[in-house]
């Protein structure tokens, strides 16, 4: 066989595969959204907007490899109308969590009017930062809470309340921001190993073609394809962090409002 032939023989399974990895966009549902628990963010994982809770020191090395186990599934969804978002996650968008869906308390806007303290400013900052672990941070707010004077509990409660929900508001908009910019980026790189599988299939039929014309189109569409997938494998833990604020937000307001 000759060096021509092989070339256009290895390239035919290439375009074939390509093509499989793009028309399967969906492999497994992710298991985070309405009330099943989400997975922990692998160590050493970087998500857009704000910092996760073990974001890596410098030099540190990340998972090669870590969305390939049983518990951790490779997930990416279509958008739900093709072309119109760039959103790229199964678990639907939200934007906003809502006050009724964390607080069955006094109405958030009230607490307008109440003083904020240098004690309820820093509890606020403790309790929002996702290293600190859930239970701890609804134990804090719990206490802080049930220490209060009678009279004036159950307005300061709110307040901080209403300071926790804007708080991860604001990071949970950063981080949807980031997972968007993500999912535009991985909807034009499929679009561009698209036009390299056809291209690299036009050339392969062109008698005409050198060997290394072929090799040089195979190791672009090779590469392009391995980013695509390492990308798509990444998108199982960025998809789940609108989840984990909107569990810590949950959290936090039940805590609260068990102390009043």
């Amino acid at each position: 066989m000759s060096t021509n032939a092989h070339h256009r023989m290895g390239g035919a399974a290439l375009v074939a595969g390509s093509l499989v990895l793009l028309s399967h966009l969906a492999v497994l549902p992710a298991t985070a959204q309405d009330g099943a628990a989400p997975r922990d963010i692998p160590e050493g994982f970087v998500l857009p907007g704000p910092p996760p809770v073990n974001a890596p020191e410098a030099g540190e090395a990340k998972p090669s490899s870590p969305a390939e186990t049983p518990a951790n599934p490779m997930t990416f969804a279509r958008t739900p109308e093709k072309g119109t978002t760039d959103w790229p996650c199964i678990q639907r968008r939200v934007d906003t969590i809502s006050p009724a869906q964390i607080w069955n308390g006094p109405d958030v806007a009230d607490a307008a009017n109440v003083e904020r303290t240098d004690a309820m400013r820093a509890l606020v900052d403790r309790v929002v930062a996702r290293r600190l672990p859930l239970d701890e941070a609804a134990t804090m707010v719990k206490d802080f809470v049930g220490e209060l004077p009678e009279a004036e509990r159950e307005a300061t409660a709110t307040a901080i309340v209403a300071d926790i929900l804007d708080r991860l508001n604001r990071e949970r908009g950063e981080v949807m921001v980031g997972i968007e910019r993500y999912g535009a980026k991985q909807k034009a790189l499929a679009q561009r190993l698209r036009e390299q599988s056809s291209e690299f299939a036009r050339l392969r039929q062109q008698p005409d073609t050198s060997p290394t014309e072929i090799e040089e189109a195979r190791q672009a569409l090779l590469w392009d394809t391995r980013i695509f997938d390492e990308r798509r494998q990444s998108l199982t833990y960025v998809c789940e962090v609108p989840v984990l604020i909107e569990q810590r937000a949950f959290g936090l307001g039940r805590a609260i409002a068990s102390a009043l």
